[in-house]
């Protein structure tokens, strides 16, 4: 099912400004932390800076605009419909321009991604204070927990941590997240001692636009190919031992 996206136009009250702007923060911090189907939040006010950058038709002082994306339209309902929106909408409607029927007016678009992209880690994407601008590439996006007994370790992390699985090629349980970008992804395998990179531990996986590309860097930089290049369930990967022999996965990029 693909995923749901949407803008909402909401307009402030006059003087409310500051205390309207304080409460859509606490909300999209609250909808972060707490709402895992809830895969973008992002709340805009107009620019400041109109002397150099003038907005056509011209932006209401008093707007706010919401871009959201849902993991499907389930997803927006629970979200529209839950505690923490409905509180919202309870504690600070009032701050906003209402309708006869004392709502906040707003208006909304749903829409269809066509293309594009969200680089992840730009500066004031995200509302935590950990996110600073790094200019870092290449993230690790995938891990794999290599077991000596399979079912007990699948057991052992649902258990903890909830997970589900999907079932794989070697009977590998692949762990889904929830959206993001880039994708995140992890698993449960079985350890294979006799190939190379099913060795019991803890595998991670950096992406790289070209596995191929980045092998041979690895390799002109003193690392080996350990296994691969292969693509196994859609997903193009490889491993390298590095020059001091510790073994690093590469994968291409993925949709998740």
């Amino acid at each position: 099912m693909p995923l749901l996206s949407l803008t909402s136009r909401w307009f402030i009250k006059p003087g409310c400004e500051a205390e309207a702007g304080a409460a859509i923060a606490e909300l999209a911090d609250e909808v972060m932390r707490k709402e895992g189907d809830t895969l973008v939040y992002l709340v805009h006010r107009p620019h400041a800076d109109s002397t150099h950058l003038t907005s056509l038709p011209p932006t209401p002082d008093n707007l706010v605009l919401f871009f959201e994306v849902y993991r499907d339209a389930a997803a927006f309902q629970s979200h529209v419909n839950g505690e923490i929106f409905q509180t919202f909408l309870k504690t600070h409607g009032k701050l906003f321009v209402c309708d006869a029927q004392g709502s906040p007016y707003t208006t909304v678009a749903f829409l269809d991604r066509h293309a594009g992209f969200l680089r992840a880690d730009v500066a004031g994407v995200t509302a935590t204070p950990r996110a600073q601008a790094l200019d870092n590439a290449h993230p690790s996006v995938m891990f794999e927990v290599l077991a000596k007994d399979q079912a007990k370790a699948k057991n052992f992390y649902s258990a903890v941590f909830g997970w589900t699985y999907d079932i794989g090629t070697g009977n590998f349980a692949y762990v889904r997240f929830p959206y993001r970008d880039p994708a995140l992804l992890g698993g449960i395998g079985q350890t294979d001692p006799s190939t190379p990179g099913l060795k019991a531990g803890v595998n991670y996986y950096i992406e790289v636009a070209s596995v191929d590309d980045a092998l041979k860097r690895v390799e002109a930089h003193g690392g080996v190919t350990h296994f691969g290049p292969t693509t196994i369930d859609g997903y193009h990967l490889a491993m390298f031992r590095d020059p001091e022999g510790n073994v690093v996965g590469l994968i291409e990029p993925f949709a998740g």
